[in-house]
């Protein structure tokens, strides 16, 4: 006969048994489910809990999301569908593309304004209007812009200081 969770003494040293166990089975871990708070569960539905996969909203491509978000944050980086609605929905709406070609008035003279305003304000030497990377961005973001020299970039700046001194004065009497 076995004693369970009693104490023999003998002469050397004391031994304990510990008290027997019902089961060895550990309790589940207490599962909480967590709130999702990623900018990222925008752009998502959840389409297999079991599985732990989100479904795109704009291309309906499932990804896993059992280890974080980041895989979801780097499908919408790449998401094609995600992109072309955002570059439609920054310009104008989806409405306004259907029915008439977008058409947007050039100003040379505008872009030219904001080009002296934008190196006043940063204070960018004016000798970048002329650096082959300066054109290629103008060429890019407005093909029929016209890019000055530095020395009109100067004669600008000082035409516009001019105006804004003497609206001050105006206002100022």
């Amino acid at each position: 006969m076995t004693n369970v969770g009693t104490t023999y003494a003998t002469s050397e040293n004391t031994v304990s048994t510990p008290p027997p166990t019902i089961s060895n089975e550990m309790p589940p871990p207490h599962t909480k489910k967590r709130r999702n708070r990623s900018e990222v569960w925008k752009h998502f539905i959840v389409s297999s809990e079991e599985e732990q996969k989100a479904s795109c909203k704009y291309c309906d491509t499932k990804i896993k999301y059992n280890n974080g978000t980041s895989s979801m944050h780097a499908h919408v980086s790449r998401c094609l569908v995600y992109k072309r609605q955002r570059t439609l929905s920054s310009t104008t709406s989806v409405e306004e593309h259907v029915g008439s070609p977008l058409i947007v008035k050039f100003d040379q003279e505008a872009i030219r304004r904001a080009m002296v305003k934008m190196f006043i304000n940063m204070e960018i030497p004016f000798r970048k209007v002329e650096h082959e990377s300066f054109h290629e961005f103008m060429s890019l973001a407005s093909p029929r812009f016209q890019i000055c020299s530095r020395t009109t970039l100067a004669r600008d700046v000082l035409k516009l200081w001019d105006s804004e001194r003497m609206i001050l004065k105006i206002f100022s009497l």
